[in-house]
């Protein structure tokens, strides 16, 4: 659907998702080189330019068993983010979601949960997927929030997982499935 000057994937209240375009790369480039937003994530060990990051992109764009979509604000069109789904396998019908708010004055705003409970629905009702998974390190304590306002829930810890200033933390193993979310969603409709 095509609304101002933009072509958009699927459309939500505060925002909307769509394809990444090559001019998003500068954009994407900073967010992936700010110690700041990838403070929980395995990032920003080695050195990230705009020619990795555009060759992610070539990667991303060609890829069938990965979704990755633009954040954009539905009232300015400003990039604010990315979420995704990836390694989907298709036979035993699950994927991985990712969600990432690189824009720093956006934090706090519920844009990740409103993300992520759009590409959950696009997965469940679209690709026809049957579970959702996602990891977060347990330093993540907002993102982890943003996974279960969205009706995840933990299926496990893996310790010691990642090195984060000076010690190892575990990650949080969440999941999702589709009957569960559809039954949280018809109730939440009554």
């Amino acid at each position: 659907m095509v609304i101002g000057s933009m072509s958009y994937f699927i459309l939500g209240k505060k925002i909307n998702l769509r394809a990444f375009k090559k001019t998003d790369i500068p954009i994407w480039f900073k967010w992936f080189n700010d110690p700041e937003v990838t403070e929980h994530m395995n990032k920003g060990l080695f050195p990230n330019t705009e020619m990795l990051q555009e060759e992610f992109f070539q990667h991303i764009s060609k890829s069938r068993n990965d979704i990755q979509l633009a954040i954009v604000l539905k009232e300015s069109e400003k990039l604010v983010g990315t979420v995704g789904i990836h390694k989907i396998d298709w036979i035993n019908r699950h994927g991985e979601v990712s969600i990432l708010i690189g824009e720093k004055e956006e934090w706090g705003k519920n844009i990740a949960t409103e993300a992520i409970s759009l590409i959950v629905e696009h997965a469940f009702n679209k690709l026809n997927l049957h579970k959702l998974t996602a990891g977060v390190w347990s330093t993540n304590v907002a993102s982890k929030r943003c996974f279960e306002k969205n009706g995840f829930v933990v299926e496990g810890v893996l310790k010691e997982q990642f090195f984060y200033k000076g010690r190892y933390v575990d990650e949080i193993r969440l999941g999702i499935l589709r009957n569960v979310w559809k039954t949280k969603r018809n109730n939440k409709k009554e």
